[in-house]
């Protein structure tokens, strides 16, 4: 009878190792899985300054040529809407919220701002973590989309869609750092 208990504890305790170096095969598995990542919300609207602009043009040649204007500087295009032909980097502000995009601020008397020029926008193509969608909006009967490249707390980062003047293609990077609500 002792024999047939110390071959029956023998044969369980085979089974259970064999469980138990199953499971610990498994595990690397079950937890080395892609971790997935939701799309981040926006938080686009506040009021932004622009100190940073990078300009980029590129005809066709494998070297683009590019401009980086920075506080201070003033960047000028006269193909480009009036509130954006010329920005004063460092100065230039604009104001977002979930709607309305707005630029030319002038301080009233109670210390309020009031902004001169306002047009609707909405944010298209948000699909996952990496790709944060564009800003879209019209003015002056011109499209403008401008490539959400970051949107932190603090900072945005936008790429216009780019533009052919005379045959040669330009994109701007606007980065902009969030001062206000």
């Amino acid at each position: 009878m002792l024999q047939y208990f110390k071959k029956y504890l023998y044969i369980c305790k085979k089974r259970y190792m064999k469980r138990l170096v199953f499971i610990l095969a498994i595990i690397p598995f079950i937890t080395s899985c892609l971790k997935y990542s939701e799309p981040k919300s926006l938080s686009l609207s506040g009021e932004y300054v622009i100190d940073k602009i990078t300009y980029q043009e590129t005809d066709g040649e494998p070297s683009p040529q590019d401009s980086t204007y920075l506080t201070g500087s003033v960047y000028n295009d006269n193909t480009e809407i009036p509130v954006l032909s010329a920005i004063i980097v460092g100065e230039t502000k604009l104001h977002m919220d979930y709607s309305m995009i707005r630029f030319d601020p002038i301080q009233n008397q109670s210390g309020g701002t009031n902004w001169q020029t306002e047009y609707y926008y909405f944010v298209q193509g948000q699909r996952t973590a990496y790709d944060l969608g564009n800003i879209v909006f019209d003015c002056e009967s011109k499209r403008r989309i401008w490539k959400i490249l970051d949107d932190s707390n603090e900072s945005l980062t936008v790429r216009t869609s780019g533009q052919w003047f005379n045959g040669t293609r330009k994109s701007v990077v606007y980065s902009l750092t969030r001062i206000g609500p």
